[in-house]
């Protein structure tokens, strides 16, 4: 029994959705259709929504204008949701205009319930925007005022429930059987082509059992022809979406490929050895719609498919790379030949169809695709100093679905390329610090995942090709008046925590420090293809050992610290105090450097703690370091244990460990204020060193301190320069007075000089923040800095921490630069 409100809510919501009238009862028989009717069903069960939702994603029909709706407010709202991506639009309309939880929402469309919260607050920015509301409750209301509007509309008549019922139990596929997709065919070419079909399947007198003959599992002949129709409706609809004629659209070399598959799979040889295993040819003929959809096309087809087979996953990259690598060049080609007539400033133009709006004298071509733009998978780029536009893939559907999300390679690869290519002819497309990013993400794949993926061979061109312009490509991308870029050294730098890049990349880093960043003969003599040679040599595991401190035997060890009394390093520590000459210590492993750091702090032996730490710019004298010593908590009072892994971090020509620490009460300290949680670090002769980091801890509410960045922040004021000296704290206590007043002039002050000065805008956002606490609140703040990085620079991280009169904790975590002028602040671009 389907009860008549039921019918009614969901054609409503195909309505809401834009489905066109005359589609309405087409649409309410698919739903109905997935969901199989089996007997009563209960009004609070969310699969009938669920069946819709699926349907909505998958209709390519006509969309709806809003007539229905008796107020043109309404309407407009209307044509705002339907100007939402998917899933934002169905999550509106379900969440916050027909009343359903977020976690009833969640459940309908199989979304994270965190991520679905944040596109609902990304819906209603677009939405505010787009219909020019002053603020939120004003959206409010007009959500509320449509959903009463959508209730009163007048549906279009349907046939009994009875009826529809009945078409649906006679309708309901067979278990094997794949649901076909929207098609527009003239009926010539359907009966022409079921001539065709039909012929097909007795050839050399093999026949297929028909479905009545076949037994559990096996081919039958409907589901063949049934299949094959299917590629046909899927190609010609696929070629119509991007706006293309058979010729344009047989060019390309995917659709070509296509074809050819097609004749294979429907050939009478695959048919026979298919014939026993239907699951096995509707595989194939997955396969088959994955090569002839669009972009959006597999998108949507992979989104409706559940589970993938990492085989499958992979195959489907391979041949979405291929696809949209083809209709990519196809785009840009276009793009750039109309160039000139393209409107200024393509940051502003998301949306092809508002870029279109500005050109009513598009020629055709230009028309036609941007018409079609959603389905080429595409995005637009701003390169030239945001003069030109340039054609990237758009991976934003694939990454939404859960087949790629928790994939062990398929998400990285979608990162990838999603900003590829990262040059042209003129040069670099992308910034260095998204260079960086990109790089690891490929050198993750090629060495550290497992998964033995098609796309490995494309991407170790992509790497090859990558590493050789970031060192050796445009002068002018790398150098600047002779020197090599600050930004193009971090990048470097940042690469040589992989021994494939080390190898190159240590002996230039250290020529070009010897030069003043000029010049360097191993960068000279560097030829193209030794990148892609090093990554085979780490992967048959022929390379560490040619690298500084490669070679260092590393042993994992756990260690209880119940009852433990350092009588392990009891020798040691004799040993090294006397002269605390740091040869003593070759070969030691990083645990018992580690516990002879912590027993010269219990036996109050600061001086032995000074030698035990790494040379540093940030570290003080002797003198001045026992002047301001103070003994750090027991380590045994508080650690239950310390493990010590082999997992080692290159950083240049040292290499990193971090110990992980087990306490009784887990949640006790976060990591950057723990005295305990320090890094080990070797630079040469296998020697293991406690690296210096610089820390100041201010418990409770400091109202010395507090004075004293006050009037830091009057000097800024009054346009003085801070002393050199300014220790970081009082620096911080500057800026949060600096945002507490909202003065974006005095907090740009704060900022390092090479990073752009934001507006006051931003920082009246970022003091909201702290207003919500304030200085009344504050528990605790604790600075921490290290030269230990991948940046030619001092780094400093600042965490805060606030606690309500609710009870509530509250965390800040700023990062600081140690400059010319003093410390300053990062640009903090999470607020």
């Amino acid at each position: 029994m389907i009860k008549q409100a039921q019918i009614e809510e969901l054609q409503r919501f195909g309505y809401q959705n834009g489905v066109a009238e005359d589609n309405l009862g087409s649409f309410l028989r698919r739903t109905m259709e997935r969901v199989k009717i089996r007997g009563p069903l209960d009004e609070s069960q969310i699969d009938p929504l669920q069946a819709a939702a699926k349907e909505v994603i998958r209709y390519t029909g006509e969309i709806n204008d809003g007539t229905l709706l008796g107020f043109q407010e309404d309407r407009n709202i209307h044509k705002a949701i339907q100007g939402l991506a998917q899933p934002q639009r169905i999550l509106v309309l379900l969440h916050l205009v027909n009343g359903k939880t977020l976690h009833e929402t969640t459940q309908i469309l199989e979304l994270d319930e965190q991520e679905a919260a944040e596109l609902v607050d990304t819906a209603r920015i677009k939405l505010r925007s787009e219909l020019q509301l002053k603020d939120q409750q004003q959206l409010d209301q007009r959500l509320e005022f449509a959903a009463k509007s959508y209730k009163r509309i007048k549906l279009p008549s349907l046939a009994p429930i009875a009826t529809i019922e009945a078409a649906i139990h006679q309708a309901t596929p067979q278990k094997h059987k794949l649901n076909k997709p929207v098609i527009w065919l003239v009926a010539a070419s359907v009966a022409l082509l079921a001539v065709m079909v039909g012929a097909s399947f007795f050839i050399d007198s093999f026949r297929l059992p028909s479905m009545n003959q076949a037994q559990e599992g096996q081919l039958t002949r409907e589901l063949a022809e049934d299949m094959e129709q299917q590629y046909t409706d899927t190609r010609q609809a696929a070629k119509q979406r991007l706006g293309l004629s058979e010729g344009a659209y047989s060019q390309f070399q995917y659709v070509s490929a296509a074809d050819r598959q097609k004749e294979t799979v429907f050939s009478t040889s695959n048919l026979k050895a298919q014939q026993h295993d239907a699951e096995a040819f509707q595989q194939q003929v997955t396969e088959l719609l994955w090569m002839a959809e669009t972009p959006k096309g597999m998108a949507e087809l992979a989104g409706n498919s559940g589970s993938m087979l990492t085989a499958e996953v992979d195959r489907f990259l391979k041949l979405y790379v291929e696809k949209t690598g083809e209709l990519q060049n196809l785009a840009q080609d276009i793009l750039t030949e109309h160039q000139e007539q393209l409107p200024q400033q393509p940051e502003a133009y998301s949306d092809p169809l508002a870029l279109l709006n500005d050109m009513p004298n598009a020629p055709e071509e230009l028309t036609q695709l941007l018409t079609a733009w959603p389905e080429y998978g595409l995005n637009f780029r701003t390169v030239n100093e945001g003069q030109s536009y340039s054609a990237t893939r758009n991976t934003d559907m694939l990454q939404r679905l859960p087949q790629f999300q928790g994939h062990s390679f398929a998400y990285y690869y979608l990162q990838l390329l999603t900003d590829y290519p990262y040059f042209d002819q003129t040069g670099w497309l992308i910034e260095p610090h998204i260079l960086i990013e990109k790089l690891h993400t490929m050198l993750f794949l090629l060495i550290d995942e497992l998964t033995d993926s098609s796309l490995k061979q494309d991407l170790e061109v992509m790497y090859e090709q990558t590493f050789w312009q970031i060192i050796k490509g445009a002068e002018s991308e790398i150098y600047e008046d002779g020197q090599v870029k600050p930004e193009i050294r971090t990048l470097w730098r940042s690469l040589t925590s992989y021994d494939s890049a080390a190898i190159i990349l240590l002996p230039v880093i250290e020529e070009m420090e010897q030069s003043n960043w000029t010049r360097s003969a191993t960068l000279d003599e560097l030829e193209y293809g030794t990148s892609l040679e090093m990554l085979h040599l780490v992967r048959n595991g022929d390379l560490q050992v040619t690298l500084p401190n490669g070679d260092f035997p590393l042993e994992t060890e756990t260690l209880n610290l119940k009852g433990f009394d350092y009588n392990r390093v009891a020798e040691l520590y004799a040993r090294f105090t006397d002269g605390h000459d740091r040869s003593v210590l070759a070969g030691v492993q990083p645990m018992d450097i580690y516990l002879l750091y912590f027993y010269a702090n219990q036996q109050q032996d600061a001086e032995t703690m000074w030698h035990l730490q790494s040379d540093s710019q940030l570290k003080p004298e002797l003198e001045d370091y026992l002047a301001k010593w103070q003994a750090l908590p027991e380590l045994t009072d508080n650690v239950l244990s310390i493990e010590m892994t082999n997992q080692q971090q290159r950083i240049v020509e040292k290499i990193v460990l971090h110990p992980v620490l087990a306490y009784e009460d887990q949640t006790e300290l976060t990591h950057l204020a723990n005295p305990h949680q320090l890094q080990l670090v070797t630079e040469s002769d296998h020697i293991w060193l406690i690296q210096y980091e610089q820390k100041e801890t201010v418990e409770g509410r400091n109202p010395a301190l507090e004075q004293q960045g006050k009037d830091a922040y009057m000097q800024l004021k009054q346009q003085k320069e801070l002393p050199l000296d300014t220790e970081p704290l009082v620096v911080a206590y500057a800026l949060l007075h600096a945002v507490d007043k909202e003065d974006g002039e005095a907090v740009n002050q704060l900022l390092r000089t090479s990073v752009e000065e934001m507006d006051v805008d931003f920082w009246r956002n970022f003091a909201s923040s702290h207003q919500i606490a304030g200085f009344e609140n504050m528990e605790s703040m604790v600075f921490s800095a290290s030269d230990l990085n991948m940046q030619e620079a001092t780094i400093g991280n600042l965490q805060i921490l606030y606690e309500t009169e609710t009870g509530e904790q509250l965390y800040e975590f700023l990062q600081m630069l140690k400059t010319e002028s003093g410390w300053r602040f990062e640009n903090f671009l999470n607020y």
